[in-house]
């Protein structure tokens, strides 16, 4: 993989003036910048995704790279103190934010992460950094899919096609207008699995996003109609086609970010 330039919470390296890049020289040296960062999480969906609670995850995507500023933005390729303290401020940070390589290679693909950063160091200047980035999960994920079923007649029934490319399930966000009153069900024949809500009224709007589901009828005690069985889109290694079958008519949108096995 070839690439200069990578974009991290919705701002890219080269707009700070620089460039991602390899040191090879002798009497340069790597020394810990501080502020080093353990990240603890708690894995959830049988380690398809690791929560972060304060500090320390296991079994992440990780990668070790290094930036310098770009030759083509200026002749003073020392990195000062409080420049070295604005990528400091942006790169190294208690959180997981949207981080996109920027290359063809992986156009439509992020991971979520944050960094910690050491200084490379020549006559005791700072020329460069070299950035370990950590991540929150085991794979990368694509731009999120967004799909809408509309239409939905008593019984109705629809085809949602799994990208990812590992095998099992993701719980996507979920949002179902019903537009008539009954008891809801979601059958995916792929799992044999039902998602079921009793109680469900005309124009209500159901919002699903693992672990948590809501209502907006504030009378609806949703947590009582509900089986507890979270829809999921799955694949398995030979088939990736979830076939619903829906019991009321109702809009259902869903987005989910498909997960790639790629490294960085």
């Amino acid at each position: 993989m070839v690439a200069y330039d990578f974009e991290f919470d919705g701002l890219n390296l080269s707009s700070f003036g620089y460039m991602i890049c390899k040191f090879g020289s002798e009497g340069l040296q790597t020394i810990s910048n501080g502020s080093t960062i353990t990240f603890n999480t708690t894995p959830t969906q049988n380690g398809a995704k690791h929560e972060l609670t304060s500090t320390v995850y296991e079994n992440c995507l990780e990668s070790v790279f290094q930036i310098c500023k770009n030759p083509c933005g200026t002749n003073d390729f020392e990195i000062t103190t409080d420049e070295l303290r604005t990528l400091s401020r942006w790169l190294n940070r208690k959180g997981f934010y949207k981080f996109k390589i920027l290359s063809d290679e992986y156009l439509d693909i992020y991971f979520e992460a944050s960094f910690n950063i050491s200084k490379i160091e020549m006559g005791g200047k700072i020329y460069g950094l070299e950035l370990e980035l950590k991540t929150n999960r085991p794979f990368a994920l694509q731009e999120p899919k967004k799909i809408v079923l509309k239409n939905l007649v008593v019984n109705g029934e629809k085809i949602i096609k799994d990208y990812s490319d590992v095998e099992g399930y993701i719980y996507p966000e979920m949002e179902i207008i019903l537009n008539e009153s009954g008891n809801l069900s979601i059958y995916n024949a792929l799992e044999d699995r039902t998602t079921y809500i009793a109680n469900c009224v005309v124009g209500e709007v159901i919002k699903m996003n693992y672990p948590i589901i809501e209502s907006s009828i504030v009378d609806h005690k949703i947590q009582n109609d509900f089986n507890w069985n979270f829809f999921r889109i799955a694949n398995t290694f030979r088939n990736s086609v979830n076939e619903l079958t829906i019991s009321l008519p109702c809009i259902i949108k869903i987005n989910y970010s498909p997960t790639i096995k790629i490294g960085i």
